[in-house]
């Protein structure tokens, strides 16, 4: 690792600021970023979706199959913030030369299984993808990087969540403002009111991929900024770079002094003289060698080292303990600790009494959300079949089966050969809303419009959707417009009704 390729600046910084760096470096190398990332990312993506969609699975289980595949997208993020972050950016060509190498030496394997619900995944996963080291060896390794920032890890994924949740949200309520007509926000609201749980993840799943696909390389990148600020503390880089820098400019002013001396060894030959500088080179150096620890102290004190940092905890007394102590008190005081080392076992504790509630809550909520979905989803079905009761009356027109007559086509179509096409139209739209209500269950209300029963009855995709569609239509167009349809197209709608629409006597609910 050259850390003087590093186009970063090296300083002690806080946890926060370190993952505001993180998101400056996503900006900075946006173009070979997700240029890379969205090579990689959007053919998976729709391979799984092609494949899933095939296979007849869910909208939630579309969702869910690329939500758990994000330790596998964020490998080619690593590669190029990694390099880029060191000098080399690489071209999307030779990032995606590195899939081969990122699927099978990386330790993907465990971050798709046991380590997908570790909160520290941002931070630790440049371990398994830089660092190449496995077993034990990984393990002390990412719990050594996950110490004192690892709650800056959960913090940036829980944040990451939230946004990944909000961002659909936020757009769907964006076109609803840009809808004109109000129709988007219309079934937006119809969909969350009836619990059309098809039709709601329709729309979302696409935005949530798409803010997915925004934000993850930003969050990968803020948790590299962390490993980076944790390596920086444990292995001292930024001193280390000051040392280089001063062992350079060191030889840089000795090739200028040997130069010079060459020079003055010259002209000495030329013209000798008697010099003392050796002497004062003597004194000076004498007087260099005494000050050496004064100064060494003074450098040390400078903020580029980061000064001296005393820290402090609570810690419950024991009076046991006490006791034990004094008896084993000696003339001799033992030594204290550092107290890096005691807030470093006293974090650790905390760390692992958080991390441990964490997994709690998240068992919880997911043993919660597998009990909704085994148990009290069929229940609530069955109420809601239970309770269903179709209104008396659609947009003004009577539904009820007791107000049509027994048979609607024949009727309709003895209304036609008597010039009342008006009323043949009116008759077959309302008792198609009546066998749709009470017999296919359709949800309507009756404040429903014409426009508001068709939106329904797409969304319910029944085989007589089409027909529905067709013939009420052309009832808004007799009803508003006044415009007469033509004769044999309504005649074949009347002989085509009992194909869709069945007896009145069969209207009972399946």
């Amino acid at each position: 690792m050259q850390l003087e390729r590093l186009a970063i600046v090296l300083r002690p910084r806080h946890s926060n600021e370190a993952i505001d760096l993180g998101v400056r470096i996503a900006i900075n190398w946006f173009k070979p970023l997700y240029g890379a990332w969205l090579s990689f990312t959007l053919p998976i993506i729709a391979i799984l979706w092609l494949l899933l969609s095939w296979a007849d699975a869910s909208h939630f289980t579309i969702l869910f199959t690329i939500w758990w595949m994000k330790p596998l997208y964020d490998r080619i993020a690593l590669f190029v913030i990694s390099r880029a972050v060191f000098g080399d950016a690489p071209t999307v060509a030779k990032s995606l030369r590195a899939i081969p190498t990122l699927l099978t030496k990386t330790g993907l394997f465990r971050a798709l299984t046991w380590a997908r619900f570790t909160p520290y995944r941002s931070l630790t996963m440049p371990v398994d993808v830089l660092e190449g080291i496995r077993g034990r060896s990984a393990r002390l390794r990412r719990g050594a990087i996950s110490n004192y920032i690892g709650v800056n890890a959960v913090f940036l994924t829980l944040a990451g969540f939230i946004i990944e949740q909000v961002f659909p949200i936020c757009a769907m309520a964006f076109m609803a403002m840009l809808s004109i007509d109000g129709s988007i926000s219309a079934d937006i609201i119809i969909d969350i009111l009836e619990g059309d749980i098809d039709s709601l993840y329709a729309l979302p799943v696409g935005l949530y991929i798409l803010g997915m696909l925004l934000w993850e390389p930003i969050y990968v990148a803020a948790g590299f900024s962390l490993y980076l600020k944790r390596r920086s503390d444990l292995e001292a880089w930024d001193i280390e770079l000051q040392f280089r820098k001063m062992e350079k400019k060191r030889n840089k002013t000795s090739s200028t002094l040997l130069g010079l001396a060459l020079v003055i060894f010259g002209l000495g030959l030329v013209s000798p003289m008697t010099s003392y500088a050796s002497e004062d080179n003597q004194s000076t150096r004498a007087q260099a060698i005494e000050q050496s620890p004064q100064t060494l102290k003074e450098i040390l004190q400078q903020s580029e080292y980061g000064g001296k940092i005393v820290k402090e905890h609570l810690k419950f007394n024991n009076d046991k303990e006490k006791k034990k102590d004094k008896e084993k008190e000696s003339p001799k005081k033992p030594r204290p600790k550092p107290a890096e080392y005691t807030n470093q076992g006293a974090f650790s504790g905390i760390a692992g009494v958080s991390q441990i509630i964490l997994w709690v809550g998240l068992a919880l909520i997911i043993g919660t959300i597998i009990y909704f979905i085994l148990m009290r989803l069929p229940v609530l079905e069955q109420q809601k079949k239970k309770q269903f009761k179709p209104p008396a009356e659609i947009a003004g027109l009577d539904i009820q089966p007791e107000s049509l007559p027994q048979n609607i086509a024949e009727v309709a179509l003895s209304m036609i050969r008597q010039g009342d096409s008006r009323a043949a139209l009116s008759l077959l739209f309302r008792a198609s809303l009546s066998v749709l209500a009470h017999r296919d269950r359709i949800a309507f209300h009756s404040s429903d419009t014409e426009q508001d029963c068709i939106r329904r009855i797409k969304r319910s995709h029944l085989q007589s959707a089409d027909f529905f569609i067709a013939l009420t239509q052309l009832w808004l167009a007799q009803a508003y417009a006044h415009r007469s349809p033509n004769i044999d197209k309504l005649e074949r709608l009347c002989l085509e009704w009992p194909t869709h629409f069945d007896h009145q006597s069969q209207w009972e609910a399946k």
